[in-house]
């Protein structure tokens, strides 16, 4: 990563690598007849330098996809290819829009793989870096890979596609994490009961640290205070948002819909959260979440908004669990149907 060889402040470099015969070097960059990377953005810029290097690629609806793909996996390398393109087509179809530059995928061995530690991703500019361990003991590689694509590649989007500024890491980690959760629903990587437990985990998470910041001042200090509400919180006020938008709408709209409207008019740079917070106050209910829980650090309450899809929170045992109603009317059933439910 380039960012971490040379100083942020540079305009756009020119690069030439010297390698061993046997050794290639794979980028986004663009390359000249000399054989010279051009990095535009040298702090977004990515490389993978090494032995036995393989490319795959496929032109997509919006974008040309290429993956690299380094070490022995125990699975063909088109795997990875077919897991990424599927997750970039559900989010070309929900944004109607398309990244700013075609997509790179990296795939390498992670170096040191400990205890619960299997992968590791980072989405910098148009490339999406994931290392894996290739020992793990996964049983549906292309469904993990799947999983791990739905939330990195919505960064290529989501920031890296708005020409937003200011904190709104809220929103582009937060939501990104519950819009992850919901496409990897759609595209049958997990299945509803997962989905469920997916956000009782993160509710227990959110639970066992203090929650006395908004989400907008959590932002501002996601790199010095180490608390997670960006994520736990961010996440489960996008799960409110949604079982609002849904209810209101009678299931004929969800959360998602909304990044459409987001890249709509491609606007010209504007505060992040103001931009955002304006899109989610499509009603008097809807700007009243956004108050309570981004601008203000008012504490979540789940229940209320459970109540209207027959879900219900139990937090008597070890761990919370989302339990169903043992009776279901017929509009709640609707409404569980719209969010995923079978």
């Amino acid at each position: 990563m380039l960012a971490d060889l040379m100083p942020e402040s540079l305009p756009g470099v020119m690069l030439e690598f010297s390698l061993p015969s046997e050794w290639a070097c794979l980028t986004a960059a663009p390359i000249d007849y000399q054989q010279r990377y051009y990095a535009k953005q040298p702090e977004k810029a990515v490389f993978l330098i090494g032995r036995s290097l393989r490319t795959q690629a496929e032109l997509g609806k919006a974008s040309l996809l290429r993956c690299f793909i380094g070490g022995d996996w125990p699975f063909r390398d088109d795997v990875i290819l077919s897991a990424a393109m599927k997750v970039m087509q559900a989010y070309t179809a929900l944004t109607h829009f398309a990244p700013l530059e075609p997509p790179v995928v990296m795939l390498v061995p992670l170096p040191v793989a400990t205890g619960s530690v299997k992968w590791r991703a980072e989405t910098r500019g148009s490339t999406t870096v994931l290392l894996m361990d290739p020992q793990a003991e996964i049983k549906n590689w292309k469904g993990q890979l799947g999983i791990i694509f739905t939330h990195e590649l919505l960064h290529l989007w989501v920031p890296n596609s708005l020409r937003l500024e200011g904190d709104y890491d809220w929103f582009f980690e937060g939501f990104t994490l519950y819009t992850a959760l919901v496409t990897a629903l759609d595209l049958k990587f997990i299945d509803f009961d997962e989905y469920l437990r997916t956000l009782a985990r993160v509710y227990d998470s959110y639970l066992s640290r203090p929650d006395d910041l908004s989400l907008i001042d959590a932002s501002e200090r996601r790199w010095t205070s180490g608390n997670s509400v960006v994520y736990d919180k961010g996440m489960l006020v996008a799960f409110l948002y949604d079982l609002l938008i849904t209810r209101q709408s009678g299931g004929r709209s969800r959360l998602a819909d909304l990044y459409r409207e987001l890249f709509r008019e491609a606007p010209e740079p504007a505060n992040g959260n103001d931009a955002i917070i304006a899109l989610l106050s499509s009603s008097p209910a809807a700007a009243d979440l956004a108050k309570a829980y981004i601008q203000s650090s008012k504490e979540l309450e789940l229940e209320p908004a459970l109540a209207s899809y027959g879900l219900r929170l139990d937090t008597t045992g070890k761990s919370s669990t989302f339990r169903l109603n043992s009776e279901l009317r017929p509009d709640q059933k609707q409404l569980l149907k719209s969010l995923g439910y079978r």
